[in-house]
């Protein structure tokens, strides 16, 4: 007699076949995904730790979502750190707790003469030169809610200038150079120096080069060029650091 398969088994069997495949899918789909000290990898076996996603490969890269101006404009309380691709202007831009900023933008210079004034595509921390003054304006974030950007005038009086002593010397005729060493606190090796003398110099002795040889340390270098005269130097310097 001819035996049949029941409804319910039939369906039993069925089911298990379908969580072998769906299995199998999920397995190869998953290959290149690893889960380990909290960390996902993707591409790798290990990922780093210090990572909470760790992608490698050697071929490929990441994207990011692309979105137009008005997409991104149309996000929802964005998150601070948020980074999206801006594909209307091809820049990747990030959400800085106020407004969009473009990835690596960099500082812009601008100039003018006066205060500066409509210059609305000015972004955080450019600066602005006022061409009659010499003033120099930076672009910040007024302090009161909501923050907006605004100009400030920039002061290096008291941050960047300074009155130093100089040690008294005696500067050798025929063309001879010596040095003196000032101290100015805080002042690091990458910074450019201007250094003018609070006295007046003898006719032949100048200021050749000022710079900073190490930290803290102004060096001051003078040049005799006088005609077979010895040149005393003593007195207060004005330092400006940039």
């Amino acid at each position: 007699m001819k035996k049949t398969l029941s409804t319910q088994y039939f369906y039993k069997k069925l089911k298990f076949f379908y969580s072998i495949v769906l299995g199998t899918i999920l397995l190869l789909g998953c290959s290149q995904l690893t889960f380990a000290q909290g960390s996902v990898g993707v591409g790798t076996l290990n990922p780093d730790a210090s990572a909470v996603l760790d992608v490698v490969s050697t071929s490929k890269g990441v994207l990011l979502p692309r979105l137009t101006v008005a997409q991104r404009d149309a996000i929802a309380t964005p998150a601070n750190g948020l980074i999206v691709y801006n594909s209307s202007d091809s820049k990747f831009n990030y959400w800085d707790g106020a407004k969009w900023e473009e990835v690596g933008g960099g500082i812009t210079w601008f100039s003018g003469q006066g205060q500066p004034a409509g210059l609305d595509n000015a972004k955080l921390n450019d600066l602005y030169l006022d061409e009659l003054t010499g003033d120099t304006y930076q672009r910040v974030l007024s302090g009161f809610p909501p923050p907006l950007l605004a100009w400030t005038r920039l002061s290096f009086d008291k941050r960047n200038k300074k009155q130093v002593t100089g040690t008294s010397k005696i500067v050798p005729a025929g063309s001879s150079t010596t040095l003196d060493f000032l101290d100015f606190s805080g002042v690091g090796t990458n910074s450019a120096v201007v250094c003018s003398p609070m006295f007046n110099l003898a006719d032949g002795l100048v200021i050749s080069q000022a710079w900073v040889s190490a930290p803290g340390v102004v060096t001051v270098k003078f040049f005799n060029g006088g005609s077979g005269v010895a040149t005393l130097v003593a007195g207060n310097y004005q330092i400006a650091i940039f």
